[in-house]
């Protein structure tokens, strides 16, 4: 079993609030470090406060809603009371941001030990540990010597004395990772740090690409907007709402004989949703709300789909358009059925058929206006990646 304590009793600086409270990757801070600790495998989460204003209650309450298990502490007794003394506890540092990597080297860890950073004038904010490493944050106890160092607390800091039993122990030290991508620390202590990190998480690749657009064009804009609408605590449901509404708005405009008002409405769900699934997954939202965005976007897309079929169809393409439409919708169905019931092939080909592709796909037919024939390179578009994941999905199982 592996719990998480997250020490939240630090004020903003110049502010009246603590730095739990303290916006990033579009949720406060401590959400993000809660979310973060249960992705790395946490059964249940200890937060230590000495005071709880309204705006880090509210962010636990979001916490318990969306099924993660967190306990509040007021003391240093009630954290240890709260966890097992034979369970393994990772400790989050009042404050810190780290990097999903990070969590899950700490996590795999199997005996005592706390994450170091070089003693270098860049990391002179982080505690000291000896005359060559810092503390990097991070450190995988047990309830034991948690329950020990309550025990004889006193007056100190939990969260220094916690480290120096910790040390004292023979703790194995893991340094950060460093090279090509080296770890993302940061304590946050004031709101131009927390855009700083906002700025360096969304910098970062974070959702898997859907297909070619979304690697080659949403991508992109999801870093660029990502920053704006953290710092504003926008939740990406609003963004996969967004995404779902304006696809139902084209097939609106499709029902309504309006073909460009509806392409125009497609195409822009792909990026709205990129944003949207890009600050999900930068704040470790729970993948079982995404699912549920996909399959309502999905089914959005073939009602989508259908219209635009009927509205060529009456405008000359004859019952053939009608046939694409629903095979096209048969075919899709069948991918995302085959993906479900096999889990999805590990490294999925971006080229794979999804609604944004298709969509780009029958762009250019629709400005040649050869809009019959572009339904008809979608519908092969589709049969061919239904084959390849076939294929890939064959391979699995052999």
């Amino acid at each position: 079993m592996l719990a998480g304590l997250i020490i939240a009793t630090a004020e903003i600086d110049g502010e009246n609030g603590l730095c739990a409270e303290l916006p990033v990757a579009g949720q406060a801070l401590i959400e993000h470090q809660a979310r973060l600790v249960a992705s790395a495998g946490a059964d249940h989460i200890v937060v230590l406060v000495e005071r709880l204003p309204a705006g880090l209650l509210a962010a636990i309450d979001r916490l318990k809603r969306d099924g993660l298990t967190v306990d509040i502490a007021r003391s240093v007794e009630d954290a240890a009371d709260r966890i097992h003394p034979d369970e393994r506890l990772i400790v989050v540092a009042d404050s810190l941001v780290a990097d999903r990597a990070t969590v899950d080297l700490m996590a795999g860890q199997s005996g005592v030990s706390v994450l170091v950073v070089p003693d270098t004038p860049e990391n002179a904010r982080w505690e000291r540990i000896d005359a060559n490493a810092r503390w990097g944050g991070l450190a995988m106890l047990d309830g034991a010597l948690l329950r020990r160092t309550a025990a004889m607390l006193g007056d100190w800091d939990l969260q220094s004395t916690l480290l120096r039993r910790a040390v004292q122990s023979g703790a194995v030290y893991v340094d950060a990772p460093a090279g090509k991508t080296p770890a993302l620390l940061a304590i946050v202590e004031d709101r131009e740090t927390a855009a700083a990190v906002d700025d360096a998480l969304a910098s970062r690749a974070a959702h898997v690409a859907t297909g070619l657009p979304d690697r080659f064009i949403f991508t992109f804009i999801a870093r660029l907007a990502a920053p704006h609408a953290m710092r504003a605590m926008v939740a990406p449901t609003w963004f996969r709402g967004g995404a779902v509404g304006l696809t139902l708005a084209g097939a609106a405009c499709f029902a309504a004989g309006w073909l460009w008002a509806g392409l125009v409405a497609l195409l822009l769900a792909g990026p709205v949703d990129a944003v949207g699934r890009h600050i999900a997954a930068l704040s470790w939202r729970a993948p079982a709300e995404g699912q549920r965005w996909d399959r309502m976007r999905l089914a959005g897309s073939a009602v989508a789909v259908l219209l635009l079929g009927r509205l060529l169809a009456d405008a000359g393409g004859g019952w053939g358009c009608w046939a694409l439409a629903i095979v096209l919708i048969g075919l899709m169905a069948a991918i995302a059925d085959h993906r479900r019931l096999f889990s999805g092939p590990p490294e999925r080909p971006e080229w794979l058929a999804e609604p944004d592709g298709l969509i780009w796909l029958f762009l250019p037919f629709a400005m040649a206006g050869a809009t019959t024939v572009g339904m008809g390179a979608m519908a092969a578009y589709a049969f061919a990646s239904l084959l390849k994941t076939f294929r890939l999905a064959a391979g699995m199982r052999a």
